[in-house]
């Protein structure tokens, strides 16, 4: 679920999407690489009063609403100051939305990105090459069993199409930087593309050196064995079924699926991924360095400064499919580093909620920004707080928060080493 004030009326409105589990009554994803046959998403306008009404269809949301979504978010995705949506969803990928300020969105997925197809799973919205414009993560599944077999040209007759969407659809993570005309894959993308069955993932300055790293949860099911159900899945579930239920494959999934995440694993045993940011040109993980790699199964991730020192920590969340329970896990940030920082945060106030402010960072060298989201992660919520590394930079020259409603405030040259708390 993601909240904003997309119709400019001064209230929060609401994006629910829903995810629909595979092999439900024997039914399966179809196509499994652009699946729009789940349970409905919902675009919902509030009046004001907290009462709402379904305004999917009148906004420009019906054609895609069956996706499978994982996560959703209203951010300013082409700078020109009101709230479109960018949706991930399971078995399709990213969709894109503009939003023409009056709360009425135009579908943009083919015209801003090259490649929108993965198994979507969520999404962190940032600046991660420094240029003052925001940029997209969107993690999904890679598969080396789904690489394996197109490397040997393996695939079934009469399937060629399913087939030739095994590689797109198992890139893994995908970065979009984001320009003038849309989003853009950069070459050092596949840098952070293939960390194995993803979950939740956010971003943050971990070294306060000025750009922004990423940490991204990993492993499906582990089991007692390393005995794994993705070569069943690309070998034979991929081609069979439809969207509708079937009693035959409903008792045939239901015999091979028992043993899951006990008997036998599917993308188990997988390792958490922290990228660090090297200075806007690639990254580099440094998981196992900075003790966080984790093998447990892994699923929420939130990026916060918990004991507000400075430095964002982490929280992320193990799941134990044998005993079907969570843990969290809340690891302090302990990194060793010489860089300033700054932070904000930026309360609610009546007809001006903090979900959509934008806060640009104004240096002598650098022009950043961030923008307070919902939605992103996985099953999660972020405070409604920027920070900013500042590398060598000793003072900060303003810091320019804007609203989609058009207000703004600028803060000259507030202190560094501190949060400050905007009053208005």
């Amino acid at each position: 679920m993601t909240a904003a004030d997309i119709d400019l009326d001064g209230d929060l409105d609401l994006f629910v999407g829903q995810w629909k589990q595979p092999y439900l009554r024997g039914s399966m994803p179809t196509p499994y690489y652009d699946a729009n046959d789940g349970y409905p998403d919902t675009l919902l306008l509030n009046n004001g009063m907290g009462q709402f009404t379904d305004g999917t269809e009148a906004a420009g949301l019906s054609a895609k609403r069956n996706r499978r979504t994982y996560s959703a978010s209203f951010a300013d995705l082409d700078g020109d100051q009101d709230l479109d949506l960018l949706t991930v969803s399971d078995f399709s990928g990213i969709d894109l939305y503009r939003n023409n300020g009056h709360g009425e969105f135009t579908d943009m997925t083919d015209r801003w990105v090259k490649q929108r197809h993965g198994f979507g799973m969520s999404h962190t919205v940032n600046d991660f090459d420094g240029d003052g414009a925001l940029d997209i993560y969107m993690v999904g599944m890679s598969s080396t069993t789904a690489r394996r077999l197109d490397q040997l040209g393996l695939g079934r007759k009469g399937f060629e199409k399913l087939d030739a969407m095994r590689a797109p659809m198992t890139y893994g993570n995908r970065l979009y930087i984001g320009g003038k005309t849309g989003f853009h894959q950069p070459d050092y993308s596949s840098d952070v593309a293939r960390t194995g069955w993803s979950w939740g993932c956010s971003s943050a300055d971990f070294d306060n050196d000025g750009d922004m790293d990423l940490y991204v949860a990993n492993g499906h099911l582990s089991g007692n064995s390393s005995l794994d159900y993705c070569t069943r899945f690309w070998c034979h579930d991929v081609y069979t079924g439809t969207s509708k239920p079937n009693e035959t494959l409903d008792t045939f999934f239901s015999g091979t699926l028992q043993g899951l995440g006990s008997n036998y694993s599917w993308n188990g045993f997988e390792h958490n991924h922290l990228f660090l940011n090297r200075d806007n040109t690639g990254f580099s993980n440094t998981a196992f360095l900075l003790s966080t790699a984790f093998e447990f199964d892994a699923r929420s991730v939130v990026l916060a400064d918990v004991d507000v020192d400075g430095r964002t920590d982490l929280l992320v969340v193990q799941y134990d499919a044998k005993a079907r329970q969570q843990r969290l896990f809340v690891m302090r940030n302990q990194i060793q580093t010489k860089g300033n920082w700054v932070g904000l945060h930026i309360p609610n106030q009546p007809d001006l909620p903090a979900n959509g402010a934008t806060v640009q960072l104004h240096t002598r060298n650098r022009n950043d920004v961030r923008q307070l989201i919902t939605g992103d992660s996985f099953t999660s919520q972020h405070p409604a707080t920027a920070h900013f590394g500042l590398g060598e930079n000793q003072m900060v020259d303003k810091l320019v928060i804007r609203w989609p409603s058009g207000k703004s405030v600028t803060l000259t040259q507030p202190a560094v080493g501190q949060y400050h708390r905007l009053k208005i």
